[in-house]
């Protein structure tokens, strides 16, 4: 299989810049965008709209969404049933084939799309280009992982025939998050719909204008609408209904482990007329950890540090929350960690300088505000210069004492704790001393503590003398275990397995005699 990795633009170049910043600006005249239900060819507006605001101008509304109903569901049902065996017999070269297409009608748009994402979640321009970069390489790598090696595999003996193969599990839904609306929605759709399968997705309200952007490439490639439904709305009224609904086989989710967690019970429920056991596809986030040994190169580490907690504001089921650093480089190191955060320039992502944004919404902005009050006693810096319109959270380093819910407790922000460690050993105990096993970091020169490392931390993602955010498709496998999730790698060769299943026939091929209606 030859795949290539979608080429990230570098912006430090006026050329690269100025484009999307043209685009950029002329999306305020198109907002609010309005978004719709559809349900196989059939576009509708409902009357009840979620109001998604800008998160550094929160008196501007950016997208009004229309919510799908349980009859909206019911009908999307009645469709894949009546049209999904002709795009489950299509052949895999064939399906294949469209996804790489739905690549190319991507990047086509890129700027446009990137541009209505920067609008809805105030990400910054690198971050927001690196993950349309991911949702690009998901399409291409599945579409071609899917043609390589879901191959049938046949064993013909003296006599007999032998047949295993893979068919799509049915229908699917697809609910995604609203951190990587590009990314993650692209890449928890063309999965399943690459093998076979009917997607109803289920976009996060908050970025459901830019999951709409993505969805109409899909279908502009080529992917029928019958088998690709676009289904908005709130998470405990839809996502909730397509989870329940004995006909969807299949429930593929990131979001928060409590949502999780509620979807794995009720998902477990065997409902009238369902003839299937549900499987649930999940990754439910981290309280991913950094460990700094003694010997650490400290300008590889304040590095990596800042991008890993503080990019895109945190908000990342990837993102670092506890930093374990040695006795030896302690004082020096938060020093400068200290420094280096009060130097980030917080603000608009439209000014290209800035390096941190706004927080997604006020409930967020409101919820990290209770907790920077709560912790105010354990606060050792933070970054001060923070403009007093919009939703934004200074990135803010803690000391707090290891009883605290600073170290149990996911925060989904710019809010990083830090303690000191007396061994490298002990680092790793309290690394794997968590209900999460997503990303973990080591910053180290000692060729023994990085092989302990690989060896001891429990980490679905372990990254050695770099950042833990950022996993790159077909390079970094991305997805952790215990309560992070069902262990599901996106961007890696078990992924499309989750959406397959296999099926054998024997023929026994030993003539005897023949049958007269042959002869006819």
């Amino acid at each position: 299989m030859e795949f290539k990795n979608e080429t990230i633009r570098d912006f430090s170049m006026d050329t690269e810049r100025n484009t999307l910043r043209s685009v950029l600006n002329s999306i305020k005249k198109s907002i609010p965008f309005e978004v719709p239900i559809s349900v196989g060819d059939t576009e509708k507006f409902s009357t009840n709209r979620f109001v998604h605001k800008n998160p550094w101008s929160p008196d501007l509304v950016v997208s009004r969404v229309s919510l799908t109903t349980a009859n909206d569901l019911e009908e999307a049902i009645q469709i894949s049933k009546k049209y999904g065996n002709q795009w489950k017999h299509r052949s895999q070269e064939d399906r294949s084939h469209l996804f790489i297409k739905v690549a190319e009608k991507l990047v086509s748009k890129k700027d446009f799309i990137i541009s209505v994402c920067i609008w809805e979640t105030g990400k910054h321009i690198t971050e927001a280009e690196i993950e349309f970069a991911e949702a690009v390489d998901f399409c291409r790598y599945y579409a071609d992982f899917a043609r390589d090696q879901l191959l049938p595999n046949s064993i013909n003996l003296l006599g007999e025939d032998n047949l295993y193969y893979y068919q799509p599990k049915g229908i699917i839904g697809c609910i995604s998050p609203w951190n990587f609306p590009m990314a993650i929605f692209t890449g928890m759709c063309a999965g399943p719909l690459v093998t076979g399968n009917i997607v109803l997705a289920k976009p996060a309200e908050e970025t459901s204008a830019t999951a709409y952007e993505i969805t109409k490439c899909f279908w502009e490639a080529g992917v029928p609408k019958e088998v690709f439904h676009f289904l908005p709305g709130f998470g405990s009224e839809i996502g909730e209904a397509i989870v329940t609904h004995p006909e969807v086989s299949v429930i593929n989710f990131t979001g928060s482990r409590d949502v999780g967690l509620s979807i794995l019970k009720k998902a477990s429920i065997v409902s009238p007329g369902q003839r299937m056991i549900k499987k649930l596809v999940c990754e439910l986030g981290g309280k991913n950890a950094m460990i700094v040994d003694a010997d650490a190169d400290i300008d590889v580490a304040i590095q990596a540090i800042l991008s890993s907690a503080f990019g895109f504001q945190g908000q990342k089921c990837s993102a670092l929350s506890r930093l374990f650093v040695h006795n030896d480089c302690y004082d020096k190191l938060k020093e400068r960690l200290i420094a280096a955060m009060d130097g980030l320039l917080i603000g608009s992502p439209l000014d290209f300088e800035n390096r941190i944004g706004p927080v997604i919404h006020e409930e967020s902005f409101l919820r990290l505000l209770k907790l920077q009050k709560e912790n105010e006693s354990f606060l050792i810096g933070k970054t001060t210069l923070v403009p007093n319109t919009g939703f934004y959270i200074p990135p803010s380093l803690y000391e707090p004492p290891i009883f605290s819910s600073m170290w149990t407790s996911e925060i989904f922000g710019p809010l990083l704790s830090m303690q000191k460690i007396s061994s490298f050993a002990e680092g790793i105990q309290y690394a794997n001393d968590s209900d999460y096993a997503l990303t973990c970091g080591v910053i180290s020169r000692n060729p023994k503590h990085i092989l302990q490392a690989k060896l001891e931390i429990e980490a679905g993602n372990l990254y050695i003398n770099r950042g833990i955010t950022g996993a790159v498709v077909n390079r970094q496998p991305f997805g952790g275990g215990k309560l992070s999730g069902t262990g599901a790698k996106a961007g890696g060769p078990d992924y499309l397995h989750l959406f397959v299943e296999g099926k054998t026939y024997t023929e026994n091929t030993m003539r005897q005699g023949f049958s007269r209606d042959t002869l006819q």
